[in-house]
Order: C-alpha cells, then sequence, then structure tokens
C-alpha cells in the first residue's frame, strides 16, 4: 500500500512540475507532445578555444581535405611555400599551419556573434525552419593569412577570421539602433548561415543530393583527374568533393577551380579561375574528353550562359553547396525584410529558385 500511495504521489509531482513549467513557458520554447516534453529552441553555441580549435580545424572524420591538398594550392591557402619535402611532408606543413592559425574570441566577439545568432534563431523558428534552427553552432577564430581572410567550413565547425569578424560587427554595441541591429543580423548572419549550411550539407548530405539532381538537374560523377588538374587544383573547404557535373544537351560539364597557368606562387583568390572540362559519359563511367592532340577539352564557365544565368547568384557556380548556401543567404534576407524570397530575380533563373523554395519547404522545415 505505501509503495502505490508513493507512486500516485511521485505521478502527481510529475504532473504538477509539468503543468508549472506551462505557466513560465517562454517565447523561445516550445512543448514536445509526442515526447511530452519541452524543447528549448534556444541555440547551442561552442566557441571553441585555443586548444580544442586546433584539433577540430584538422578533423577528416566528415570528409578528406588536407590528405588531397597538393602544393600549389597549399602555398596559396598558408602565403608560405612548404620546406622541401614530398607532398606527404607538404601536408603536414598545412596542418601545422591551419592548426597554428588558431585564436580565441574576444568577450565582446562573443556577444555580438551569440546576440546575431539569436535573431537569426528567432527568425528560423518564426518560419519554421526547424532543421537549420535547431543545428549546433560551432565557432573558431584564426588569423587574417589563413586561406586569405575567408570564412570557410571544417566538418560541422565554422571558422571565421579576425579581419570578416573586425568587418563585419563594427556596428555593433549593446545600444544599437534598430536599423543597425538589422543590417548587423542580414550581414554577419547572413554569413552566418552560409556558412553554417555548409556544415547541413555534410550532417545531412541525401538531402542535398535529392536538391541538386531532382531540383536542379545535376549528375553525380566520380572523374579521375588528369595530372594537370591535380597539380593546379584549388580543393574548396565548403565542397572539397568534386562530384558534381551539369548538363547542356547530351553533354556532361565538370567545372574545377585551378590555378592560372603559369603562376608558381599563387594568391588567395586573384589567382584562381573556374574551368569547366568536358566528360564522355560510357556505360557508368565518365572521362575527360581530348581533341585531336592529345589536350584535354576546356571552357571558361562565362560560355555557358545558360548554366549561369539558371541561378540567382553570381558567385559559387562551381559547386552546388556553393550555390544553394549563397541562395539560402538570399533567402533568410527576404525573410527578415518580410518580403517574398527571390521576388525580383531573372526569369531565367526563376525555375531554380522556386524550386529551391520547393526544396526548402519540403526537407528543411
Amino acid at each position: 500500500m505505501l509503495i502505490k500511495i508513493s507512486l500516485i504521489l511521485f505521478f502527481l509531482g510529475m504532473n504538477f512540475h509539468l503543468f508549472g513549467k506551462v505557466e513560465v513557458l517562454k517565447k523561445n520554447d516550445s512543448f514536445d507532445t509526442q515526447g511530452a516534453c519541452f524543447l528549448n529552441k534556444k541555440p547551442s553555441i561552442q566557441f571553441l578555444s585555443k586548444k580544442k580549435g586546433r584539433v577540430s580545424i584538422l578533423d577528416e572524420s566528415l570528409e578528406l581535405y588536407f590528405s588531397n591538398l597538393q602544393k600549389k594550392e597549399i602555398i596559396a591557402f598558408t602565403g608560405e611555400e612548404p620546406p622541401q619535402g614530398d607532398l606527404s611532408m607538404n601536408r603536414d606543413f598545412a596542418k601545422q599551419k591551419f592548426s597554428s592559425a588558431v585564436i580565441e574570441f574576444s568577450k565582446d566577439e562573443q556577444k555580438c556573434i551569440s546576440f546575431v545568432i539569436d535573431r537569426v534563431s528567432n527568425v528560423l523558428n518564426e518560419n519554421s525552419l526547424n532543421l537549420i534552427s535547431s543545428h549546433p553552432w560551432k565557432l573558431i577564430k584564426v588569423e587574417d593569412w589563413l586561406c586569405g581572410g575567408f570564412a570557410h567550413t571544417r566538418g560541422d565547425v565554422i571558422i571565421l577570421s579576425q579581419k570578416y569578424l573586425d568587418k563585419l560587427t563594427t556596428s555593433w554595441s549593446e545600444n544599437m539602433t534598430k536599423d543597425d541591429e538589422d543590417q548587423l543580423v542580414k550581414k554577419l548572419g547572413g554569413l552566418l548561415l552560409h556558412e553554417q549550411f555548409h556544415c547541413l550539407q555534410r550532417t545531412h548530405k541525401a538531402i542535398f543530393d535529392t536538391l541538386y539532381t531532382q531540383s536542379w538537374g545535376f549528375v553525380k560523377v566520380n572523374v579521375v583527374p588528369d595530372s594537370y588538374i591535380s597539380t593546379n587544383q584549388v580543393s574548396n573547404p565548403d565542397a572539397p568533393i568534386p562530384e558534381w557535373a551539369f548538363m547542356e544537351g547530351d553533354q556532361y560539364y565538370w567545372v574545377r577551380t585551378l590555378i592560372k597557368e603559369g603562376v608558381i606562387i599563387p594568391k588567395m583568390g586573384i589567382d584562381f579561375v573556374d574551368v569547366v572540362f568536358v566528360l564522355n559519359k560510357e556505360e557508368n563511367k565518365f572521362e575527360l574528353e581530348k581533341d585531336e592532340n592529345g589536350k584535354l577539352k576546356t571552357y571558361r564557365l562565362s560560355h555557358f550562359e545558360e548554366y549561369v544565368n539558371s541561378f540567382p547568384v553570381n558567385r559559387g557556380l562551381d559547386h552546388p553547396n556553393e550555390i544553394s548556401a549563397y541562395m539560402f543567404s538570399i533567402y533568410f534576407t527576404s525573410l527578415v525584410n518580410e518580403v517574398k524570397p527571390f521576388k525580383d530575380v531573372d526569369e531565367k533563373s526563376l525555375i531554380n529558385s522556386n524550386e529551391f523554395i520547393k526544396w526548402i519547404k519540403s526537407y528543411l522545415l
């Protein structure tokens, strides 16, 4: 009898605890009726310390990166020529440089980023974008010389340079005007979401493959690169696997970012060029097409006007990971401005823009 009474009191206490919590339900909390518990929708944010960041930046558990780097791109990413040695030693040098670049976030930077992510999460939650709003935020800060100071990702971690933070947080203060706050959220928030999208592309690869193939018509390929391509490649840390080709007519085309011909000591950005290679398909194999002299058939990306104009962005067209990340930043800005997404895009890019919206509503809600 005593056991029964104790159990009754225990369950009554649990019910009282649950109903008591309803009265103090916060704006960013929600009730999960299936699990009968409360889900706090406040974003999970981790600013990795120098020690943890130096380990995390080298992680290759989700995809290989350092293991595939070539000497020329290592020079571009680090700003230094590796010591004399073989490719394995060059890659060890790259790891050491990437790791050494990690530094600590300041308290003000953490406050500013946390504020922006909180506002971003509110917008995502208000629009039921649950998949991305529930994804944890992990951030590393690096010195400006690494990768030219460009923001990028490694695994499920966002990497921000001091230069980008200084540029995007100039308007930050705890007494900002509403206009300054909105601009900060759109600019820094848009950048953070772009990078967070790359993290999602790794952790939810299948749903992005659906967007690329079924919505946008990309074809997954596995191409053995020519030595010329390998030597001059630029491995995008946000899209390191060159596994996508686009089609025009019955022909397949494969885009790679390469270091410009003749450049020995390349610099980030200015010495890069997008090159389109022609692919032949035999059964399920894709091979690089060559001309009668045995030279690879290539074009500049600008040659493919239909492809270039089919998206509402003019950057990142070398890989659908970049296209979708840039497009989601635009989509987010329209939510902040409370306007219809892609309402002013060129008619040529309307189909892919509308397909992107449909995909968001099917997979990100």
